[in-house]
């Protein structure tokens, strides 16, 4: 994660300073009072169309395993209105897709289970290579401050808050093989190949996630503007989007990452780990307890 977003700071850093030294370099000419104000009037709304990508996740902590950031984007159609001579405010509606990635690898699971027989056994499951994606489809309706200075070409700044409705919000862990057996105390024996008691190799899961209906996120914006034309213009930046609050709705009971169903255990299914707990030697835990959006990139848009 930290790798990717210097790049996208560092990528933006250059850019803001060529825009700096194009500034500095042009020599604008000087206009009377009457013409700033007519041309204040005529400019003071906008309609945006923009889009944007980078750094786009599902963020969380994990007590076992690895979790990557993934990438993605944003586009939307928006509305700014310059109130004074050098603040708009901003709105409008987008539409953002996150991602996220896990990994968890050489592990051994077991909690102790009942088979359809009603007879105790440790259920185990070995996972050599799990790799599971989360991704999030989120309808955002921003509301930011502009701040913005200069005659011709401007540099802006925004700043601000989105309030953010998941619209999909989905896991899938399909390419994953797992593989369950069962331990019989009374027994001494282990069973590995019995699919109709839920033992051999699995595929994993796909399916949707129990997220909250409101995400809360803060925003912040940086770049320059562009006269592209008779009332044309183009804003280039870089931005940043970070939630607030945590995006998970956990159960009272957490979900089992394995779910073993003694009613039909060859109908395996595998949770989401972002939702789910595991157990190792009968010792139950969480995989994590927060998720909150995350965002960071490059953004066009287009005012007119």
């Amino acid at each position: 994660m930290k790798q990717h977003f210097t790049k996208i700071i560092a990528i933006g850093l250059v850019f803001l300073l060529g825009a700096c030294g194009l500034f500095a370099q042009k020599k604008q000419q000087p206009i009377t009072q009457k013409k700033q104000t007519s041309i204040s009037q005529r400019q003071r709304h906008e309609i945006l169309l923009y889009g944007g990508g980078g750094l786009s996740t599902l963020k969380y902590d994990v007590s076992i395993g690895k979790q990557t950031n993934g990438f993605g984007g944003q586009a939307g159609l928006g509305y700014s209105f310059l109130f004074a001579q050098k603040w708009r405010i901003r709105t409008g509606v987008e539409f953002s897709l996150y991602n996220s990635y896990f990994t968890l690898d050489n592990t051994n699971l077991s909690y102790m289970a009942i088979d359809a027989e009603n007879s105790p056994f440790e259920f185990r499951c070995r996972i050599d290579n799990y790799r599971e994606k989360q991704y999030l489809v989120m309808l955002q309706i921003p509301i930011m401050l502009q701040y913005q200075k200069g005659i011709r070409h401007q540099f802006y700044a925004a700043a601000g808050g989105k309030l953010g409705i998941p619209l999909s919000v989905k896991y899938n862990s399909s390419k994953t093989t797992i593989y369950n057996s069962g331990y019989y105390d009374f027994e001494e024996y282990e069973y590995t190949t019995q699919r109709f008691m839920g033992f051999g190799n699995f595929a994993g899961s796909d399916g949707k996630l129990n997220f909250k209906t409101i995400a809360i996120l803060a925003s912040a914006e940086v770049g320059a503007k562009w006269i592209m034309g008779e009332g044309y213009k183009l804003y280039t930046g870089i931005y940043v989007d970070y939630g607030l609050n945590n995006m998970l709705n956990q159960p009272t009971v957490p979900l089992p990452f394995l779910d073993y169903d003694p009613s039909r255990p060859s109908d395996f299914a595998v949770n989401s780990i972002v939702e789910s707990q595991y157990a190792q030697n009968n010792e139950f835990k969480t995989f994590t307890n927060k998720t909150i959006p995350m965002a960071a990139g490059i953004k066009l848009l287009l005012a007119f």
